[in-house]
């Protein structure tokens, strides 16, 4: 290669990792990761927990943490970033090099409204005056599709969504024009639309500003539908790479395949026979709701057109009947999680009635109903303690509400039934893997023999793969214990897979309800003509609505 080529290479290519290595002492985490990123391009970097994927990221944003040693070459715009002090990493990371964390909660200040979070930037990097930094801050939030963006602005992370959370953290990551931006897990805790429009944004991005983008997901369709390219890992070591529509249609390395075979039915690029249609419902349903409305009372705000409340849901009315697997599905907003929050006793409805296995949830003595209905939440970090070895925390409702027994074999037959060792007992959570971890909650739930389960988003965070091991381990256990399940997602293929009925909800109100097979096959609502049309697929497309 002549000089005047390799100039014109370099210039070309905004990232070069070579050799990257990342360390914990001599051992070896991730190794011999070698890649070229050229400027524009779209490289998506897949793999399951622990393949090395937000290691990688890490070490190219120079935020490794302590302990942990990065060897190699990363060349970014031609200077190696492993050389750099932090005074200098400080001037490149929020500026030139941008990152979308996967977790907003603990990326983002506590204590801080998001309008001030995401000017801070834009006052440290572009001099904005903080009147131009505020008015710049609204308009991201507009772009990433946060409702009311003036509101939002001025709210505190706690008083977000999960999704909006992570549309605040995007927004603060594009405020600079970076040239190049990596996502790591962008849109897991988005619903199927959202998640649509954020990853046109990330695609507007790169175009608008001839920048570059990693992806980093365990979601095949998402890197299907935004990269150009693709690195699959396991183990902290590359076993393939190419273009995204290869690999993905013929993949080389068998571990790929099973990532593949891992997605959802109705995500992939073929023909998926629906679900036949489910029996009516006989007998007296287990769960109702009538007429249940739920109003939260806004803190104070200096926006003139402000509201005093927010009514999370609006007039609500359905039945569940004993084993069923009920969904409930719906943007971020949508009023899902609150409904199951009432329906364990966890809030209040504003006004309605709540009837579990004949206890009044709304009125009535919450004890009985810990017995008769358990919930499995969509963070197991956030509801296993820390400080409880893994037998404690699963014998802890037994203890709580009284149950009499032999609690040590009760907590080994449900390890067993949620296959996981017997000596998970005397280990603490941190331990485990995120898919070990759910499971963990799972029996936990399971302990006092529950006749519902309400699972909230149990499989979001997981990836594919473990996503389908544990929607098969919930079935298997609905059989086994004779449950009933509420399953609450806003991600219809995975809803189409274990649920028989559904309802739809909009702004808190049901729009559509009905067996899972007659509202995927013939949905009859705009609303959810536009939930299905907006499920990626491993082609790259959408899926469509018949």
């Amino acid at each position: 290669m002549t000089g005047e080529a390799v100039t014109a290479a370099a210039q070309k290519s905004i990232l070069e990792v070579e050799d990257l290595a990342v360390h914990i002492g001599a051992k070896p985490l991730v190794q011999n990761i070698s890649f070229t990123l050229d400027r524009g391009d779209r490289l998506g970097l897949i793999g399951e927990s622990g393949s090395g994927k937000s290691l990688t990221a890490l070490a190219i944003m120079g935020l490794l943490p302590d302990g942990l040693n990065a060897t190699g070459r990363v060349l970014f715009e031609g200077r190696d970033l492993l050389d750099l002090n932090d005074r200098a990493m400080t001037a490149v990371r929020g500026n030139s090099i941008s990152m979308i964390f996967q977790e907003p909660m603990t990326a983002l200040n506590p204590v801080m409204r998001i309008r001030k979070q995401i000017g801070e930037t834009l006052r440290i990097h572009q001099g904005l005056s903080k009147s131009d930094a505020n008015e710049r801050a609204v308009d991201l939030l507009v772009r990433v599709g946060i409702d009311q963006p003036e509101r939002r602005a001025m709210a505190f992370p706690h008083e977000m969504s999960g999704g909006q959370r992570q549309r605040a953290m995007i927004a603060m990551a594009l405020a600079c024009g970076p040239d190049l931006v990596i996502a790591d897990e962008p849109t897991t805790a988005l619903d199927v639309t959202v998640q649509a429009q954020v990853l046109s944004l990330l695609r507007d991005q790169v175009a608008a500003y001839d920048a570059s983008l990693i992806l980093i997901t365990h979601d095949l369709p998402v890197v299907a539908s935004v990269t150009s390219r693709v690195v699959v890992l396991r183990h902290g070591q590359i076993v393939e790479h190419g273009e995204t529509g290869s690999v993905f249609t013929k993949p080389a390395d068998a571990y790929t395949q099973a990532l593949i075979d891992s997605v959802p039915p109705m995500s992939r690029a073929i023909e998926v026979p629906l679900k036949p249609a489910s029996p009516k419902p006989e007998g007296q349903p287990i769960i109702t709701l009538r007429e249940v409305h739920k109003s939260y009372r806004l803190r104070r705000t200096k926006l003139r057109d402000a509201q005093p409340f927010i009514h999370a849901v609006a007039g609500v009315s359905l039945d569940v009947f004993p084993g069923d697997t009920f969904g409930i599905v719906g943007e971020s907003g949508s009023g899902k999680s609150t409904i199951a929050k009432m329906m364990m006793g966890l809030e209040r409805p504003t006004s309605g009635q709540i009837v579990v296995d004949d206890i009044d949830v709304a009125t009535g003595d919450l004890r009985p109903l810990r017995e008769v209905a358990q919930m499995v939440f969509q963070d197991p970090n956030g509801s296993l303690d820390p400080r409880m070895r893994v037998g404690d925390i699963i014998a802890e409702p037994l203890r709580s509400l009284g149950i009499v027994g032999d609690h040590d074999r009760r907590v080994s037959e449900l390890l067993d039934a949620v296959s996981l060792p017997a000596d998970s007992i005397r280990r603490f959570a941190h331990e485990f893997s995120g898919g070990q971890r759910q499971r963990i909650a799972i029996a936990r739930a399971l302990a006092p023999g529950p006749r519902v389960l309400i699972a909230d988003e149990p499989v979001s965070a997981l990836d594919m793969s473990v996503q389908t091991v544990t929607l098969e381990l919930l079935a298997e256990l609905k059989r086994e214990f004779d449950l009933t399940m509420v399953f609450i997602s806003h991600d219809l293929s995975v809803v189409h897979e274990i649920c028989e009925h559904v309802v739809v909800l909009e702004h808190g109100s049901i729009v559509e309800q009905g067996p899972v097979s007659s509202v995927f096959k013939n949905p009859t609502q705009p609303y959810t003509q536009r939930l299905i049309a907006a499920i990626p697929r491993l082609d790259g497309s959408f899926a469509q609505t018949p």
